[in-house]
């Protein structure tokens, strides 16, 4: 057979699931090391996300050959920029949104204020002041 035997694993709900390793997986072999960019490398990747966010075909091949890295790295490198560019727009648009609301909710405050439409709150009864009663009694209270 071309696989390990199963191995079962609860997962985050408890479920317990069956996981089938192929025999090719070699689980003993060190990780890859991650990809250390120079300056110079990223400052060009940059600048080439910024001019076209997908590099494809002989546009990625003559990429890879300039800054002497293989085409896989350049490919993720790009994969990476994007999602991190779409989560940091996601991030920006949620502030921009809570900002919005926010400035919404002051401004109606304020119209309301100038209007002279805000009433005003009675202060609490104060909790120092032995003789206020904050809750009245039945009728007849005396």
């Amino acid at each position: 057979p071309d696989v390990f035997p199963p191995v079962s694993r609860a997962d985050a709900k408890g479920t317990i699931r069956e996981i089938v390793l192929p025999k090719g997986l070699d689980l003993d072999r060190p990780k890859r090391t991650r990809t250390s960019f120079t300056a110079e490398q990223l400052y060009r990747l940059e600048l080439e996300f910024q001019r076209c966010q997908y590099v494809v075909g002989r546009e990625r091949t003559e990429l890879a050959r300039q800054l002497n890295l293989s085409e896989t790295q350049v490919k993720t490198w790009f994969q990476n920029r994007r999602t991190k560019q779409k989560k940091d727009q996601s991030r920006d648009s949620e502030k921009r949104s809570s900002a919005t609301s926010e400035s919404f909710a002051t401004c109606n405050i304020l119209r309301l204020l100038e209007q002279g439409r805000l009433l005003s709150v009675p202060a609490p009864p104060s909790l120092l002041s032995p003789t206020s009663d904050p809750i009245p009694g039945p009728a007849g209270n005396s």
